[in-house]
């Protein structure tokens, strides 16, 4: 069965109004009054529908049954990502939603190379980011759509993971002395609802950030050896903890 995100806002009553995926209804897919599709509202709910009537901007389906969306895992991670060069942040931001990422936090750090120095531009790229975690949660049968916030300065990084039951900072001094704990750090934490996981950009963290970090009770992990692009260590990390957690 078919399934598609609408805004809140268009579910009225015992009728969603469909608009972005209209024509992809009506011209791709070609269905027609009374098929059945599934609808998420990004919420946690989705809705089994019959599509009343099929038009090329707008179409109307009727709700049949409503019921939690039971893709959406029990452990809620924000990522926290240092703000990568070229299109990086867009496979970081696809692969995450894939793997049941909650909230995205980009930020700059002391290693940055990237810079958005506006606060249109900042806008723009998240609008962008934001629409990719649309694609992929819809891709992927989430029932959520995760979301991806402003660009921030690694202070309020530090100051944001602390808040949550446990959150972890790949730390590649770790790594390159053959430190391997990250397992170790995940089995302590399981019980937690609210984890947390930060990434730093191609050069990796200042080692007064690694401190500020730490004094802020934030776990720096090693992941051995071997250096992983900042793209691959997100996901890998994440898929992880998932598996630590029991979600995949």
């Amino acid at each position: 069965m078919h399934k598609f995100f609408v805004n809140p806002k268009d579910i009225k009553g015992e009728k969603i109004h469909i608009f972005e995926d209209a024509g992809h209804i009506s011209r791709v897919l070609r269905l027609g009054a009374d098929d059945e599709i599934i609808v998420f509202d990004g919420l946690g709910n989705e809705y089994v529908c019959k599509l009343e009537s099929v038009g090329k901007s707008e179409c109307i389906a009727v709700i049949s049954t409503v019921r939690e969306c039971t893709s959406e895992a029990r452990l809620r991670v924000t990522l926290f990502q240092g703000i990568p060069k070229s299109g990086k942040m867009e496979t970081i931001i696809q692969k995450c939603t894939e793997l049941g990422i909650a909230e995205i936090y980009p930020f700059f750090s002391k290693r940055s190379v990237v810079k958005l120095d506006s606060e249109r531009d900042k806008s723009a790229k998240v609008e962008r980011w934001q629409k990719i975690a649309t694609e992929a949660a819809k891709q992927c049968g989430r029932g959520i759509v995760p979301i991806i916030h402003s660009p921030i300065e690694f202070g309020e990084v530090a100051e944001l993971a602390s808040k949550l039951n446990a959150a972890i900072m790949p730390y590649e001094v770790l790594g390159s002395n053959g430190k391997k704990d990250l397992r170790s750090v995940l089995s302590n934490n399981t019980n937690c609802e609210n984890f947390g996981i930060i990434i730093g950009s191609e050069g990796g963290f200042d080692a007064s950030e690694a401190e500020l970090a730490k004094s802020n009770g934030i776990n720096l992990v090693g992941l051995g050896e071997r250096i992983l692009r900042t793209e691959t260590a997100g996901p890998a990390v994440l898929a992880i903890a998932m598996y630590e957690f029991n979600e995949i």
